[in-house]
């Protein structure tokens, strides 16, 4: 079976989302051909193997995604500046 990687998924992001366990990233890894580490392209068709552990993954649907990869402009919209709970150190909080 396949799956299509999206928009600010890592290879382990996807490994999660179609087997439920980064355990399988070594196998997914030799079915692949691909390095654990490599960065992936949107659309890249990854096919799985290992044990698929059921409550994980269906949590995730067309709707819902694994997604780990956001970049620092991202995490500046997803984290309003609201004081210093939301304070990213040597970012928005510097300490001289």
């Amino acid at each position: 079976m396949e799956s299509k990687v999206h928009q600010g998924q890592s290879f382990l992001d996807k490994t999660i989302e179609m087997t439920g366990s980064f355990e399988n990233a070594f196998l997914m890894s030799l079915e692949n051909n691909i390095s654990i580490t490599d960065s992936m392209q949107i659309g890249f068709d990854l096919k799985f193997s290992g044990k698929q552990f059921k409550p994980i993954t269906d949590l995730f649907d067309d709707k819902n995604r694994c997604a780990t990869g956001i970049t620092k402009s991202d995490f500046a919209v997803i984290v309003p500046d609201d004081g210093i709970g939301a304070m990213i150190i040597e970012d928005t909080f510097i300490v001289r």
